[in-house]
């Protein structure tokens, strides 16, 4: 009972602190601080947290958010987590209108997204692996997710989904300039983007974030998962 008492009023003096800091709510700064992986580390015992200061979890707090994490003026761009399991299944992986040109099916049950999750989990262990989902800063649950999908040459090519009750909101823009920022600053000169022609949200999300289409690419089959033919509008945007 000491144990649990003492990393509830460590979390309630961090959130605290993280009010007074950056004047914030305690609701948003606890929003914030679940949104964190400190939360992660004092799950696990063998991490001694529980007998460290609450300056010392705001450290901890603050440099998740300067390194591991992507700030706009909505929306909060993270490293994906099992938990995120459900809220991206219910959100957009089972959402036929939302993978509709996108190279996987919708998932069947939340087992597969479970399955998907921790797929990426372990792609976390490569330095080339560059994914986040897409959190809104006020509600916190992942409403879609942004990644390199692929190295052309050495330049990244990206990709990325959104929940359809986020779509006509300027979201999945707003994600994808930060995203793109993200990558440059982290030294690449060239970020690269394909779209099914027919999709013209996620081209005109393209052309809004600054991309120069180049060509259209024709496939036999879309992938793996979609055996139908599909023509991309390919796109670049150099630094």
């Amino acid at each position: 009972m000491e144990h649990v008492l003492s990393k509830t009023i460590l979390i309630s003096q961090t959130i605290e602190l993280i009010a007074k800091k950056y004047k914030l709510s305690i609701e948003e700064s606890r929003n914030r601080f679940y949104q964190s992986d400190v939360i992660e580390m004092l799950d696990d015992d063998e991490t001694g947290l529980y007998g460290e200061s609450a300056l010392y979890l705001l450290s901890l707090y603050e440099n998740y958010f300067k390194n591991k994490c992507i700030e706009t003026e909505r929306l909060l761009l993270r490293k994906p987590r099992i938990e995120d399991a459900k809220p991206m299944f219910n959100n957009w992986a089972n959402d036929p209108e939302v993978t509709k040109y996108l190279t996987w099916n919708p998932h069947e049950n939340i087992e597969v997204t479970k399955m998907i999750i921790n797929h990426w989990l372990e792609e976390e262990k490569d330095p080339k692996t560059i994914r986040f989902v897409i959190t809104l800063k006020n509600g916190g649950e992942p409403i879609g997710s942004i990644d390199v999908v692929n190295y052309i040459d050495g330049d990244p090519e990206i990709g990325y989904c959104l929940s359809k009750k986020h779509w006509n909101q300027g979201l999945m823009t707003e994600a994808c300039k930060a995203f793109i920022k993200y990558l440059f600053d982290k030294g690449f000169k060239k970020v690269l983007i394909k779209a099914v022609v027919e999709n013209i949200g996620s081209n005109r999300v393209i052309e809004k974030c600054g991309f120069k289409f180049t060509h259209q690419e024709y496939l036999e089959h879309q992938s793996s998962f979609k055996p139908n033919p599909v023509t991309l509008n390919c796109y670049e945007l150099i630094k």
